[in-house]
């Protein structure tokens, strides 16, 4: 799994800007979520 810091990069990237404050935090939620279910379905 990609670490959120490349997720964040790899966003950017696709973008071609920076992220706002606001959507930060919405990308952080999101990969939080992603690796709490993958964390229930490798149990």
């Amino acid at each position: 799994m990609e670490s959120f810091s490349q997720v964040h990069e790899d966003t950017e990237e696709k973008l071609g800007r920076e992220l706002a404050e606001n959507e930060m935090e919405f990308l952080h939620w999101v990969y939080q979520r992603y690796a709490e279910e993958q964390q229930h379905v490798g149990t």
